[in-house]
């Protein structure tokens, strides 16, 4: 039962985690690849602070504050460039990043990772229990997934839509595609620094190893299955590669396998996907990479 309730508080934050990376992937049609240094930021700020003592949800608005920063210093240099020079940047970023959680050892303590990150306390009570973390997390990814959900059924949900398709048509229609933009950059990041710090404390422990190129591939799979420009395309995509090495590890198979197996499912189905079906399973448009 304890590792049913582990999978699925997996499932939850992952599902917030592509959500948001949809945000600027689907629903605004950036080529963005920069999500694990993101929510990476956000799962080291919160595990630093939370260590540290302070208080569990202040760690968590901490991470997303800062994750938003990291945000905004990508989007800035990166909304300057077009197409795939804008994948390419993102992806520089994310190797940036992963150097720095590795070498910055008076921060973040190298390739040692940081141990022992606590789950929240409610009224006296530490929530050890998977049960327990898993009834917290599900309230607060469900609150998150509210405003998201309303932020992608609202108009500011239509003008990225209209920026994706024609920004010369947006820009007729008055609309500052750099704010838009923008904007979409810090909801992606704050979200997705929050979603990082529950992660941390889901794990317990982090490491440069948890936000590489190997996670990109992990999140960027969620969002082309699950379907682009789909908030609950997401959460169908979030839930079916969290599954797929689950379901490996009941299968006759060395231990040492699983992991290159795993990879190398992930890549037969996004090229599958984006040969077939391009839109993904709840996707309402052709992705972004067939530009």
């Amino acid at each position: 039962m304890d590792y049913i309730l582990f999978i699925a508080t997996l499932v939850a934050i992952y599902s917030i985690l592509t959500i948001t990376m949809n945000i600027l992937v689907g629903y605004i049609g950036i080529l963005y690849l920069a999500h694990p240094a993101v929510y990476g930021v956000g799962a080291y700020t919160f595990a630093i602070l939370a260590k540290g003592g302070t208080n569990y949800f202040l760690a968590l608005l901490a991470a997303g504050a800062v994750a938003t920063i990291l945000g905004l210093i990508i989007a800035m240099p990166t909304l300057k460039l077009k197409s795939h020079y804008i994948g390419m940047s993102t992806l520089g970023f994310l190797i940036i990043c992963h150097g720095l959680f590795i070498n910055l050892k008076g921060i973040t303590r190298g390739a040692l990772g940081i141990p022992g990150i606590p789950r929240p306390t409610i009224f006296g009570e530490t929530l050890n229990t998977n049960l327990s973390f898993f009834i917290f997390t599900i309230i607060i990814t469900t609150v998150i997934g509210i405003i998201l959900h309303r932020i992608l059924h609202s108009p500011f949900s239509k003008t990225m839509e209209i920026i994706r398709e024609d920004e010369t048509a947006a820009k007729t229609l008055g609309k500052n595609i750099i704010k838009y933009k923008l904007q979409a950059f810090m909801i992606t990041s704050f979200f997705g620094g929050i979603g990082g710090g529950l992660l941390a404390s889901l794990l317990g422990y982090i490491s440069p190893t948890n936000f590489n190129i190997d996670e990109l591939v992990l999140i960027l799979t969620m969002v082309i299955i699950g379907g682009m420009a789909s908030f609950w395309g997401s959460i169908v995509g979030a839930t079916i590669i969290i599954l797929i090495p689950e379901a490996l590890k009941f299968l006759d198979i060395a231990p040492a396998l699983i992991g290159p197996l795993r990879y190398g499912i992930y890549g037969m189905l996004i090229i599958l996907f984006m040969i077939y079906k391009p839109n993904g399973i709840l996707g309402r448009r052709t992705n972004v990479f067939s530009k």
